[in-house]
């Protein structure tokens, strides 16, 4: 009996240390694991190996001298929030991944000497990089203060662009954010017909807009678009 007794303390202090090992190495990679949901299964997705070896370009509209839309109830400038919501995305994604991310730009500045020059600057940063992503930041504006809301555009010259931004427009309204869904849409950007990665332009909301302005600013409206982009990116790639 006494023999018994001993190697059964045996036994459970390997299981225990057994359990231990298992645990620590579960902490440590705990960053790894992200659970997502795909075609409405949740399912666990170790991100870091899902995007090894990734090249996503985030380009922030706009920049230097070249301001984008001017909201029309406090005067928000569009070059400046595209840049915080690019950089938002890039943190986040470091953060989830072993992604490379790729900034078209890091600072408030020009990327050409005119308009044209600047986006095909772009289109260069994308293919320089090898890109197997490229999303476009934007806020839109129009005539009319009532027209508001959220839009992805894609291009069809692209056979994934449709794809991928389905995707990352559900995924943005999956968060809670109160903003109206203008779907996604087909159109005609340089940067998105010219591009060789799978592309996708998105207008977060419109500085036009009193409700947009005021949301597209805030750190809560921020952040959730940051980290449903990122669940977006990942979802894009998982499939």
């Amino acid at each position: 009996m006494k023999k018994m007794k001993k190697n059964s303390w045996k036994y459970l202090l390997v299981s225990f240390i057994c359990a231990s090992i298992v645990y620590l190495m579960y902490v440590t990679q705990g960053n790894r694991a992200e659970i997502i949901e795909i075609d409405n299964t949740i399912v666990e997705s170790n991100t870091i190996d899902l995007l090894e070896g990734k090249n996503i370009v985030i380009d922030p509209g706009h920049g230097g001298v070249d301001i984008g839309t001017t909201g029309l109830t406090y005067g928000t400038r569009e070059k400046e929030v595209n840049l915080t919501v690019a950089q938002n995305i890039k943190q986040e994604l470091e953060k989830r991944t072993a992604a490379t991310v790729i900034l078209t730009r890091d600072k408030d500045i020009d990327l050409g000497r005119n308009q044209i020059e600047a986006l095909q600057k772009r289109i260069q940063i994308a293919d320089d990089a090898s890109a197997d992503l490229y999303i476009s930041i934007h806020h839109d504006a129009f005539t009319d203060p009532s027209v508001n809301g959220i839009t992805v555009h894609y291009s069809s010259h692209q056979n994934k662009g449709e794809n991928l931004a389905k995707i990352l427009q559900t995924s943005i309204f999956k968060q809670s954010i109160d903003a109206k869904n203008r779907g996604v849409k087909d159109s005609d950007f340089y940067v998105l017909k010219n591009n060789s990665a799978p592309a996708v332009l998105l207008e977060l909301g419109f500085t036009s807009n009193k409700e947009d302005e005021i949301r597209m600013v805030s750190k809560d409206f921020q952040s959730k678009t940051a980290i449903s982009i990122v669940d977006g990116i990942i979802e894009f790639f998982a499939k």
